[in-house]
């Protein structure tokens, strides 16, 4: 299994979520992302990138994540 951080992930590529690594010092916390589908499972692609900030496509919904956050969502190709 090839692990990566989301923040390396190819654009337009499925990717299933390993893991939410703890965001110590963030404003974002893993109950937010949690509602907001990035949970252990789900399915997620990169749409967009810019200066290291995502946008991604999760649960038929975009978000937009900074990049320190990407770095802690690890994933896996399907």
């Amino acid at each position: 299994v090839k692990m990566l951080s989301l923040i390396m992930a190819p654009l337009n590529i499925n990717f299933k979520i390993l893991k939410v690594k703890s965001l110590k010092n963030s404003s974002v916390t893993e109950s937010h992302l949690a509602n907001l589908g990035f949970v252990k499972g789900a399915v997620i692609k990169v749409v967009s990138e810019n200066d290291g900030n995502l946008i991604v496509s999760i649960k038929d919904a975009r978000v937009a994540i900074g990049k320190d956050i990407a770095k802690k969502i690890l994933v896996e190709e399907m």
